[in-house]
């Protein structure tokens, strides 16, 4: 593996627990968004411990592929839901870091 997927694994581990330990915490910004949303009470947490999983998993290079394999379902998911919602300002960056699993994705195959 080259040194840039490598690095790339890390910033997105990182992110994706920083995330994750937003969606536990429960930011009011997050948790007025699921309420306005319909989602159950413990939908959140649900998310957050997704998110963190999938930082975990990505930070280790064996476990790399499967934590993309989360981050992909739960960014896809975030995605359709922003974009359902109208929320196309927030939908743009979780967008750029599905896009940026790829290559991460990809590099841990080989």
């Amino acid at each position: 593996m080259s040194v840039v997927p490598a690095y790339l694994g890390l910033f997105l581990a990182i992110a994706f627990m920083a995330a994750g330990a937003v969606h536990l915490i429960g930011v009011p910004l997050i948790a007025r968004a699921y309420q306005r949303w319909d989602y159950p009470a413990g939908f959140r947490r649900v998310t957050g411990t997704l998110l963190l999983l999938a930082g975990a998993l990505m930070a280790f290079a064996p476990t790399r592929l499967f934590g993309a394999a989360i981050a992909t379902l739960v960014m896809f998911l975030s995605a359709i839901t922003l974009l359902n919602h109208r929320q196309y300002g927030i939908a743009a960056p979780i967008i750029a870091l599905l896009f940026a699993l790829v290559p991460m994705a990809l590099a841990s195959q080989a």
